[in-house]
């Protein structure tokens, strides 16, 4: 690369702050997800404003989930007279067709941490809806049990109580981030990145505008939700780094395969046309993203090659293996 050329990047960045997009090899991303709270409406909206493919969105949210977080979320202990400490620990009581109970068991310890006894202070009861397809109607019960509570100690259970219904509105409404994260990084994949580590992606520059758009986004979840975009030169080291970190990737893909193979040929189960399938798609995944990076990346030899063969050679028993069934 010459001064000259060096020197009207230079300018272009200053200009634009970014790469001209004829010596860009694409972008390494990083990104951020808080758990600001994003409805699955808002994030469908955005995504059409966007023109994003739809089919990445995440699944609505279930209660029953929703009820099992927020009441698994209660952890709490606050001091009591005599030099006691209660404890506040989710336990499952019962469930069946109609109802899923749980209980917040309130344990109290002496100084010594001896454990004095235990009593269920919040019965928890969420009532499933008649129509699994409306979970709309489903219903959630919280009851604190006054008489087993020391009177000081009855309004900050309640508070917990309170806290548990705040907690199950918020996450049967709202995506929390680990749903965020997971959308951002299988629109990723979409996008055919490579994972340089973990939470570090390349993405080629012929990905670029939709990238954008995926970015785009991610600022609209606010709560210092972001995308940091890093653009990278198209120079031959480059393009040979990101063609090992694939082969890494790849590799991995493919012996996960092999292996999915071969432990269904030895688990003396009947081989379905299902399964073979699942796996075949798998290992179809991998090769056309390999031969995608192959032209991209301008790397000539085939980056799979042995993986590849062990792969497809566990595919060809798994075919024998159902045929002969």
């Amino acid at each position: 690369m010459t001064t000259k050329t060096v020197s009207a990047m230079k300018q272009h960045l200053d200009k634009y702050d970014d790469l001209p997009a004829d010596v860009l090899l694409g972008r390494i991303v990083l990104f951020t997800i808080t758990d600001e709270p994003v409805s699955l409406d808002d994030l469908t909206r955005w995504f059409k404003d966007a023109g994003l493919d739809e089919e990445y969105l995440p699944p609505a949210n279930k209660a029953l989930d929703a009820f099992k977080k927020a009441t698994s979320d209660t952890k709490d202990s606050y001091a009591m007279s005599k030099g006691r400490t209660a404890q506040l620990l989710c336990r499952d009581v019962t469930q069946t067709p109609d109802f899923v109970r749980r209980q917040i068991t309130r344990e109290i310890r002496d100084g010594k941490n001896k454990r004095l006894g235990y009593e269920g202070a919040i019965t928890c009861t969420f009532y499933r809806p008649s129509n699994p397809a409306d979970q709309n109607t489903a219903r959630l019960k919280i009851q604190v049990n006054d008489a087993v509570l020391e009177p000081s100690e009855v309004e900050h259970v309640q508070h917990v109580a309170q806290a548990i219904y705040a907690r199950h509105t918020r996450y049967y409404d709202y995506l929390d981030g680990m749903k965020l994260r997971a959308t951002v990084r299988n629109y990723l994949k979409k996008l055919n990145c490579i994972e340089i580590k973990g939470g570090v992606y390349f993405v080629h520059a012929s990905r670029d505008d939709e990238l954008s758009r995926l970015s785009s986004v991610v600022d609209r979840f606010g709560g210092g939700c972001h995308m940091n975009m890093i653009p990278m030169v198209d120079l031959q080291k480059d393009r040979e780094f990101m063609a090992r970190m694939f082969e890494r990737e790849a590799s991995q893909a493919l012996n996960e395969v092999a292996r999915e193979a071969q432990e269904l040929l030895s688990s003396g189960k009947n081989i379905t046309p299902a399964a073979c399938a699942r796996i075949k798609a798998k290992y179809d995944e991998v090769v056309a993203n390999a031969e995608e990076h192959m032209l991209t990346l301008q790397v000539s030899q085939d980056i799979t090659t042995a993986s590849a063969e062990v792969a497809l050679n566990a595919l060809s028993q798994l075919t024998e293996g159902l045929l002969a069934a």
